[in-house]
């Protein structure tokens, strides 16, 4: 108690901290499209030496198209006003003593006549800041109709590997943001969540890839943070897009908006029905006593999923400093899922034992409910306040069913059916999971140069799973326990995690004066966790505990621990055009209620998981190293990356008779090192290409069971895009992905081609877009992995449907407008560093 009141006096002493500034020259003003009225947001607004045009400071504007420029410099200024895609706005200003207001301003669209046809400037595929990179994603054709993850897939940088993880640079320990506000997606959840995410919904995907301070210390590999679209426009305006796709795939969805005076209302609704199927086969050899030399599986899935996403909330601008906002969200989804499993034993290849048949009915409903409220306030004088609170609910049903059989060989060349091992099996899953976050962030600036920014936020989430198997030789009879290995799978496992955080920033401004290039932002976030984990009376389970499989009965497990997340973040300017940064960060990985669960998932009895509820925090230091450069026509940047964990949580494999088990322990310490390099070129209007390479080496080495061990691996990847603008026809974008090899711990992932091509041509006026795509072009889109650690040899070769033509139709009315009209391929923009 003691040590809790001690970090709270800390945390309101940081947060307090530099609440009164001395005041300083200061010009606020809005941009505004000239066409449509919409607020242009991350536009840049400068301040410059009348005499020479020499840049004194600037900034950029939120999302209402607010700027606003503190600086001691006073007396006659030039005011530039600058986006991509847009004509530059020069404005005389006067700059006196306290807040001098512009008001309003209009930014026209830059226009380049050919013919009788207008092609405007298009925002560029990324852009990137300070701590990321900004992916304008409503120009990516090829996403188009898809979801949400097949939309990560296509952006550099973002793997997804054949069961649909998300990983970023090489880790998949990463956090799901949604318009910057941390989900309830769990790390074991999160394709199956954002496969309900329809990709024409979202307009911007940032990557966070070293997170600073300011964001939880949660996420080793970094943040992806998906901004949704939400318009600003006076009046009513809204779209409506319909998308089919090849084996009956169907996405409708609609945003609409009304604002008048200081009130913004918007509601957004997507239905989404795919199906979609999978192949797998297994191939593995042993020479281990009591085990079948050969096992050859096999199986086929096919899955029909369904979902309804719906989103509103308002917002009230109290006045022009401050306003308040309410929102809510709800995703309300479906799986039904077929999957027959052959599982063959083998004496020596071709020569066939016994064989094992299991039918798969699979019936999944899971319901997502989330309600915020927040308050922003900026005074003008460099002073902004943010309040927020967000509640979010999570609950599934999901029952399997499952009918087993089982042949021996009758030595006639056929098989027999052994009906004593007939199973009727049903596996049944439910979890709920409920959140709240309530936090305060806090900036002030500090004269011209120093910028102070602090904050709180609490972090409260439950989880409770349970599982439930039953089996049975005869179907006229009741459904009995089912015990593996020696341990029960019937359960039911709570975990409450509650994190308390303040964090404490301190950064300077490089363009504070015409002479000082040099920016740093240095900062300083502690955390207090406490994790509290409890297995339901009379339930019982087995778990890993001192390198022994042990039944336990009504364990539970309190672990509470105190950490400081220091960050740092040096730039320098080159020239204007020409930036290097160097990073750093402390990460935690807690592990997840997947990993901690101690009891089996038995949905596939030749591959069992166990988890380890005595799972501790993994720690990681993370170090970047970037360079930009940008040219006329031609960008490049080059980041160097690496990362040490230390009591990394790693993977367990135990063999058993019939096939292996997985659990979890902390038992390494790993060292991954990258390299990443990002090439963008315009050779005109009409033409421009990203092409993006990345390398990964991974070295992990720690003792297990008595033994010590140490495992190296490496990969790389390639990434191309390209759009061709065609005049009075459409546009054309493809994209090209290959990744090499990649060599792990006692094997090796073979390489992975894919390529996806799209269409999209503007109708009605421009109030209408037609869009056509076709993923994984030639079907190469498949998995396969080879390991051999002297005593089993095993194959897998993994495929999910790929190849997927989609047409979307997109219609826009009243002054409704994407930035995407603002269409065909554009330049770069001189202020690369997003800094200036």
């Amino acid at each position: 108690m003691q040590q809790k009141k001690q970090i709270l006096t800390l945390i309101t002493l940081l947060f307090f901290t530099q609440l009164t500034i001395n005041s300083q020259n200061t010009i606020t003003g809005y941009i505004r499209d000239a066409s449509t009225g919409a607020p242009v947001e991350f536009a840049q607004a400068a301040i410059m030496q009348p005499a020479d045009s020499s840049l004194i400071t600037g900034a950029l504007t939120d999302s209402r198209g607010r700027f606003e420029i503190n600086t001691s410099h006073s007396g006659e200024s030039i005011l530039r006003l600058s986006y991509i895609g847009y004509d530059n706005l020069y404005q005389t200003v006067e700059l006196n003593p306290g807040t001098n207001r512009v008001g309003y301003i209009n930014l026209s669209p830059a226009v380049t006549e050919l013919g009788e046809v207008q092609v405007t400037a298009a925002a560029a595929l990324f852009r990137s800041e300070a701590d990321r990179r900004i992916y304008n994603v409503e120009n990516i054709t090829i996403a188009e109709g898809g979801t949400a993850v097949q939309l990560l897939e296509t952006l550099p940088s973002i793997q997804v590997d054949e069961e649909g993880n998300i990983s970023m640079r090489g880790s998949g320990n990463i956090l799901i943001y949604i318009n910057g506000r941390p989900t309830n997606l769990s790390s074991d959840d999160t394709e199956s969540i954002l496969e309900q995410f329809p990709a024409n919904a979202i307009r911007e995907v940032e990557l966070i890839t070293n997170p600073s301070a300011r964001y939880d210390a949660e996420g080793v590999g970094g943040i992806i943070n998906i901004v949704l679209r939400e318009q600003r426009l006076q009046g009513i305006n809204g779209q409506f897009n319909l998308s089919v796709g090849t084996g009956n795939k169907y996405t409708f969805g609609t945003n609409l908006n009304m604002r008048q005076n200081n009130w913004n209302h918007f509601l957004s609704y997507s239905y989404q029905y795919r199906e979609f199927w999978e192949e797998n086969d297994t191939w593995r050899e042993t020479s281990l006593p009591g085990f079948s030399p050969i096992v050859d599986q096999d199986y086929y899935t096919e899955n029909f999923n369904h979902s309804h996403l719906v989103r509103l909330g308002t917002e009230y601008e109290l006045n022009d400093n401050s306003s308040v906002r309410l929102y809510s969200s709800l995703n309300a989804r479906g799986r039904d899922r077929e999957r027959i499993y052959n599982i063959r034993n083998l004496s020596a290849p071709n020569m066939l034992d016994s064989m094992y048949t299991r039918l798969l009915e699979e019936d999944q409903s899971r319901v997502n409910y989330e309600i915020g409220a927040g308050y922003n306030f900026n005074n003008g004088n460099g002073q902004a306040l943010s309040l927020n609170a967000t509640a979010a609910w999570d609950s599934q049903d999901r029952i399997e069913y499952f009918t087993q059989n089982y042949f021996i060989d009758d030595l006639d060349g056929g098989l027999t059916e052994i009906s004593e091992k007939f199973e009727d099996q049903f596996y049944e899953r439910p979890l709920t999971s409920r959140m709240l976050v309530f936090d305060i962030d806090y900036e002030q600036n500090a004269g011209d140069a120093l910028k102070i920014e602090t904050g709180l936020k609490a972090t409260l989430r439950n989880d409770d799973r349970s599982q439930n198997f039953g089996w049975r030789h005869d179907v006229s009879q009741p459904f009995q326990e089912r015990i593996l290995n020696g341990i029960p799978v019937n359960n039911q496992f709570i975990r409450d995690e509650n994190i308390y955080g303040a964090y404490f920033i301190l950064s300077n401004n490089n363009t504070d004066n015409g002479n000082n290039r040099f920016s740093y932002m240095a900062g300083i976030r502690a955390e207090l966790s406490e994790i509290k984990t409890y297995q339901e009376s009379g339930l019982r389970a087995g778990f890993l505990q001192d390198d022994a499989f042990i039944p336990a009965v009504d364990t539970s497990t309190t672990n509470h621990y105190f950490d400081l997340f220091p960050s740092l973040f040096l730039s320098f300017e080159i020239s204007p055009n020409q930036d290097i940064q160097a990073n750093y960060s402390r990460r935690i990985r807690r592990p997840g209620v997947g990993a901690m669960m101690p009891f089996l998932n038995a949905q596939d009895f030749y591959n069992l998981r166990l988890g380890n509820p005595y799972l501790e925090a993994a720690y990681t230091n993370n170090y970047e190293l970037n360079y930009i450069r940008a040219w006329e026509r031609y960008m490049v940047t080059g980041s160097l990356f690496h990362r040490h964990t230390t009591n990394g949580i790693t993977r367990l494999f135990v063999p058993f008779e019939q096939g292996t088990m997985v659990t979890w322990t902390n038992a390494a310490t790993t060292n991954s090192t990258g390299f990443e390099l990002i090439n963008y070129f315009t050779l005109n209007s009409n033409f421009d290409a990203t092409l993006t390479g990345n390398y990964f080496y991974s070295m992990v080495e720690g003792e297990l069971e008595g033994s010590e061990y140490k495992n190296e691996s490496y990969s790389w990847n390639l990434n191309l895009m390209t759009n061709i603008n065609i005049p009075r026809w459409f546009r054309t974008q493809l994209s090209t992905s290959y990744w090499g090899p990649r060599v792990i711990p006692q094997g090796e992932i073979k390489p992975v081609f894919s390529m996806n091509v799209g269409l999209r041509r503007n109708v009605l006026n421009n109030q209408g877009t037609i869009s056509l795509n076709v993923s994984d072009v030639f079907n190469t889109r498949r998995f396969t992995l080879e390991t051999n650690d002297g005593n089993v040899y095993q194959k897998r070769d993994f495929t999910r449907e790929s190849r997927i033509a989609t047409i979307s139709f997109t219609w826009r009315f009243r002054n409704f407008r994407e930035q995407v009209e603002r269409a065909g391929p554009n330049g770069i923009d001189g202020d690369i560093n997003g800094l200036f």
